[in-house]
């Protein structure tokens, strides 16, 4: 069993390297996911990089996330590209613009190029491509979009005109967009993980996370107004099925975050069912449960963050799938 914790809200490096990492390494954790926004990508790479560093003189595995870039990978980041490149935005066919880029706006392609090379030149071990999605009931006729359609359309290619056609494209878009990320991130000798939500659209997101090396589903069912059964299991066993079949590693998400006093034992009851579904690739958001973020942190930070680690040492004593 794998394990790891989302680390962000600090970036002071002596006290995640003397208070915070020591008891993440207490809590069994083989990795830390450190957030890396388009913030810090533009004031804090230098501690990004001394983040990353003092990981792996814990002797853990460092990734980075690219944490809410231009608002189509998912976190509580804002985006300063979609205040200056407003016609990357995604536009609905009525004429209303989306603060989301959209996945074939060169503009972002280009700004996913440069998170992707600035977290080789951090040092981490993995990029974490956070929650990208694309659904099949969401159309965007923004300028990419329609060069896009237009190129595929001469080209015979699923597309064509119409609304069906667009739907075809944005998603298509996505695909291109994350086979071109994770591909550029292995040639600089990153591991690479695309995350997926639980839903109707699943199918279309496996799709799009196939040229990954791990699928991370997200779970979080106090997120998503979900009981824990069967909505943990299944999402994890659907995830888990997929990547047998297509070679890639199953992970899953645990929720730590907004968990109400006197629930914490839904931490675990969660935890048990990922590995029950044949998870062994488990990172629990976040630190801490969520204690320093006001708008996520749980009711008894302290208690969920005991939880986190009793379940870990379970995990670690228990084979998935058992």
């Amino acid at each position: 069993m794998k394990l790891g914790v989302t680390y962000l809200g600090n970036r002071f490096v002596r006290h995640y390297a003397e208070r915070d990492l020591p008891e993440i390494v207490e809590a069994g954790c083989d990795y830390v996911v450190h957030t890396f926004s388009e913030y810090d990508l533009a004031f804090h790479s230098g501690e990004i990089s001394a983040l990353v560093d003092a990981t792996h003189t814990a002797g853990l595995e460092a990734w980075v996330d690219c944490w809410g870039l231009g608002g189509l990978f998912a976190g509580e980041a804002f985006s300063d590209f979609l205040l200056r490149h407003p016609a990357s935005w995604q536009v609905r066919p009525g004429g209303e613009r989306v603060p989301v880029a959209c996945p074939n706006a060169l503009a972002f392609r280009e700004l996913l190029q440069a998170w992707i090379e600035a977290a080789a030149r951090a040092g981490a071990d993995a990029v974490f491509f956070d929650d990208p999605l694309a659904p099949a009931e969401v159309t965007c006729v923004c300028d990419g979009c329609q060069e896009a359609l237009a190129v595929l359309s001469g080209a015979d290619e699923p597309g064509g005109a119409g609304l069906a056609g667009r739907r075809t494209v944005l998603q298509l878009g996505l695909v291109r967009l994350l086979e071109d990320a994770c591909g550029s991130a292995r040639r600089l000798g990153l591991h690479t993980a695309v995350g997926v939500l639980p839903g109707s659209s699943l199918p279309e997101q496996l799709t799009a996370a196939r040229a990954a090396d791990v699928v991370a589903v997200s779970p979080l069912w106090r997120a998503h107004g979900q009981p824990i059964a069967p909505y943990v299991y299944d999402a994890c066993a659907t995830v888990a099925a997929a990547c047998r079949d297509s070679g890639q590693e199953p992970m899953a998400w645990l929720q730590a975050f907004s968990i109400p006093a006197g629930r914490e034992d839904e931490i675990a009851r969660a935890a048990e069912a990922m590995a029950a579904a044949g998870i062994a690739n488990v990172s629990t958001w976040c630190y801490r449960a969520g204690e320093q973020m006001t708008a996520v942190r749980s009711e008894q930070a302290q208690v969920a963050w005991e939880t986190v680690v009793a379940a870990y040492r379970r995990l670690k004593t228990a084979p998935a799938g058992g």
